[in-house]
């Protein structure tokens, strides 16, 4: 199989366009030419039509072809026409003419999804692109399995990982080691974890213990708040975590904080609250680093004064700034960020089907060091279907992120982003 990796290269005829790119130490890579023609696809709709979303004619055997498992009806069918869109800008920057795109309605449920699972192995697809809840996934799996057709959801419930599954969507764990690793670097080793007692939380710690243990740093106090506490509990729960005194009087002394970088796991209105009540309680955000998950550029927690400063990880802005004002001049809106998944796993699937033998896609170029690079900048897959991003470290600032450490740019013989 041709070991090529996809990589954005440049602005082809409609713009952003996967380029060839061999492995480390060559030179640089071409774009390639776009098609003669359109590759096979259902038109890109204003909205999709409830129920019966376009699906694409019958087509010789040799075609190729790629079921889009979305919610094109229901109260999701936003996400659906929007990962459709996606999926169609990838088509003509990085399919060839005999790849065929067939969306297939969900509903956005279980039942849904495995319905058109099913459909789509009677149409003859080659690989499943979705479903994107991870409650959808195990359905879809279930009945690809017909065929043992790879199934790229854009979900990252690790829940519904089996055999075949792999997971387009950024695991927390990266979040974590990147910023427990940029920590460590700048001298920052004694590490609390304040997380909720929840699956996530629980996975985010054990995230942070396995991070520091790697970069050198240790994780000197955690604390777990179980959802629903009223206010005076949980501020009662962050001030034994904090190490705070019960009652502050003038003759306290002022402790030093028991540890450098604090790791907030939580999200939304849990983040501010939390963020907010260790401030309270002594931990001075311009003493100890505060370390947040879950945050995105679009929506950041502007109005905690205690999190301006705070240092969160997410893909480089460029990357997903390119295939946006793509998407925007192609349909007249901003695209979610879901609807870049949608896009890198159609291209990657073209990629493979102009590789593939005897019909079937050889999978292993997923699981390649080198990796790719894609809207949410660059990524590879671990063996077990997870994905892995290179993430760059922002801070939260007035009106903007500020870049404080840029992303890697590439990944090593092992896998571990370098650069």
């Amino acid at each position: 199989m041709n070991t090529a990796f996809w990589r954005y290269a440049s602005f082809a005829l409609l713009g952003m366009a996967l380029a060839a790119c061999a492995p480390s130490g060559t030179g640089k890579p071409s774009p390639p030419k776009p098609p003669a023609k359109a590759p096979t696809a259902a038109a890109p709709p204003a909205a999709p039509q409830p129920q019966t979303p376009a699906v694409a004619a019958p087509s010789p055997p040799r075609d190729f072809r790629a079921a889009l498992l979305a919610p094109f009806s229901g109260r999701h069918a936003e996400i659906g026409a929007a990962m459709l869109n996606a999926a169609q800008l990838a088509l003509y920057d990085a399919a060839g003419e005999d790849f065929v795109l067939m969306p297939m309605d969900t509903v956005g449920n279980p039942a849904g999804a495995a319905e058109a699972a099913r459909q789509s192995v009677k149409q003859g697809a080659g690989v499943l692109l979705g479903p994107v809840f991870g409650s959808n996934v195990p359905a879809a799996a279930e009945a690809a399995q017909a065929r043992t057709l790879p199934v790229f959801a854009f979900s990252n419930d690790r829940s519904a990982l089996r055999s075949g599954v792999w997971l387009f969507g950024p695991p927390p764990e990266d979040e974590v080691e990147r910023l427990v690793g940029h920590a460590a670097k700048e001298g920052r080793r004694r590490l609390g974890v304040l997380a909720y007692d929840t699956g996530f939380g629980r996975y985010a710690a054990e995230a942070a213990a396995r991070a520091a243990r790697e970069h050198g740093a240790v994780v000197v106090r955690r604390g777990f708040l179980p959802p629903g506490l009223d206010a005076k509990e949980l501020s009662e729960r962050v001030r034994v975590f904090a190490g705070a005194p019960v009652e502050r009087t003038p003759d306290t002394d002022e402790r030093p904080p028991p540890f450098d970088a604090v790791l907030i796991a939580a999200e939304g209105e849990a983040l501010r609250s939390s963020a907010s009540l260790l401030a309270f309680h002594g931990i001075d955000p311009k003493q100890v680093g505060y370390l947040v998950t879950g945050v995105r550029p679009d929506r950041l927690p502007l109005d905690e004064p205690s999190l301006a400063g705070a240092r969160y990880a997410g893909p480089p802005l460029e990357a997903f700034d390119l295939f946006a004002r793509r998407y925007e001049a192609a349909y007249g809106e901003a695209p979610p960020r879901l609807a870049g998944l949608a896009y890198d796993a159609t291209a990657i699937s073209a990629m493979l089907a102009a590789d593939r033998r005897a019909g079937a896609l050889d999978m292993a170029a997923l699981t390649a060091p080198d990796g790719f690079f894609g809207a949410g900048g660059y990524f590879r897959f671990r063996r077990n279907g997870v994905i892995q991003r290179a993430l760059a470290i922002f801070e939260i600032a007035p009106g903007a992120p500020r870049l404080v450490d840029p992303a890697p740019e590439r990944f090593d013989a092992e896998g571990r982003p370098i650069g």
